[in-house]
């Protein structure tokens, strides 16, 4: 189902920033991103710095992933020092 076009809205022409309110209306600066973006030069670059931020990010996140993940293991390891290793009929109690 489709909507039938305003008739009044036929008769004046839709000029930038007015008409009907469903379209979108940009601003001088995006008006001037999307013609800038027209050159390839200036679109490629662009989204190459898009990319190395979101590269970065990523590598960050990783890194702190590795680091919770060491330290999830070292908290799971046995502890070398634990004085409870030396008395297996405490450790027979404990494992029940």
């Amino acid at each position: 189902m489709t909507e039938k076009p305003d008739p009044q809205m036929l008769e004046n022409p839709i000029t930038i920033g007015t008409g009907d309110p469903r379209m979108p209306v940009y601003t001088e600066s995006e008006i001037a991103h999307q013609e800038m973006m027209r050159d390839p030069q200036y679109a490629i670059a662009t989204h190459e710095q898009t990319l190395n931020k979101f590269a970065n990010i990523l590598e960050e996140l990783s890194a702190r992933v590795v680091a919770i993940e060491n330290l999830l293991n070292e908290m799971n390891s046995p502890d070398p020092n634990d004085p409870l290793k030396d008395y297996p009929e405490i450790q027979m109690h404990q494992n029940r």
